[in-house]
């Protein structure tokens, strides 16, 4: 079957007039939202990745699992509570404050969450936090996460 010049000229233009449509959709920009609001809610953990260094030698990058026990998240309310739970059935319960633009500090009673904040929009929040670890004796750990709303 062939189409027509008039019917391809039609489905052409109304192709264009969906692409210039969807262009034309307004976007909340997240830049001039205060990180203090962005936070608010609950961010499913996207992804957890360690990276591994020993005096400086970048020596492994691993993804970590997730196995949700149901469901893996860090949810932060108007009142500074803090809520974070990765493979367990229990959370982490607290309070959290910014420290700086690009910091934030969870307090929970068995630890201390250290956050350096890298990407905050509405929809996608990016943190690391460097440390040592008794499981990597004399390694420095960089913690990646990613949280998506």
């Amino acid at each position: 079957m062939k189409i027509q010049l008039p019917t391809a000229k039609l489905i052409a233009g109304l192709f264009l007039l969906l692409i210039i449509a969807g262009s034309c959709k307004k976007t909340t920009d997240s830049s001039s939202i205060p990180r203090s609001q962005l936070i608010m809610g609950k961010w499913n953990i996207n992804r957890m990745q360690l990276k591994l260094s020993y005096g400086g030698d970048f020596v492994k990058d691993t993804i970590i699992p997730q196995m949700p026990a149901p469901e893996n998240f860090v949810q932060f309310t108007p009142v500074a509570n803090f809520e974070y739970r990765f493979n367990s059935t229990t959370s982490d319960i607290g309070t959290y404050q910014f420290v700086s633009p690009d910091s934030l500090i969870s307090n929970v009673t068995s630890k201390i969450y250290r956050w350096k904040i890298l990407t905050m929009t509405n929809q996608l929040f990016t943190v690391v936090n460097t440390s040592s670890s008794p499981s990597f004796p004399g390694a420095t750990v960089e913690t990646y996460q990613t949280f998506v709303k």
